[in-house]
């Protein structure tokens, strides 16, 4: 449970730093699609690492997880995609397709993190 909350902290100390630095170079409709981003990128990367930690605890089906996680990012920004696309929305949707996709590789990354100080004991490797 601690290694989830730090990594919720962070992320969300580093999804308000880019959004940050984004916000100036935005008009309305454009930081209204960064905010959606965010919020789903955030969403999608806390349930993903909480049952990746979940599953790698028990120490079973960590590689499903994984797996898991990375089609929950693409499909959601699949979604988003369609969404934008679709329906008449007043979001930016060039702010929230590649904010989204932004957050979601940098979330990636910094998930790698926090995974990879806590191999289960015993293992070789």
């Amino acid at each position: 449970m601690r290694r989830w909350t730090a990594y919720v902290a962070a992320s969300t100390l580093v999804v308000a730093a880019l959004v940050g630095l984004l916000w100036q170079g935005l008009d309305e409709a454009g930081r209204t699609g960064v905010l959606w981003a965010a919020g789903l990128a955030l969403g999608v990367q806390w349930f993903a690492f909480g049952l990746m930690l979940a599953l790698r605890s028990r120490g079973q089906g960590f590689l499903l997880a994984m797996a898991g996680g990375t089609a929950a990012r693409l499909g959601i920004l699949g979604a988003a995609g369609v969404m934008v696309t679709v329906v008449e929305t007043g979001v930016g949707a060039e702010a929230l397709l590649l904010g989204l996709a932004g957050f979601l590789f940098a979330l990636a990354l910094l998930e790698a993190m926090f995974l990879r100080g806590g191999e289960p004991k015993g293992q070789v490797g």
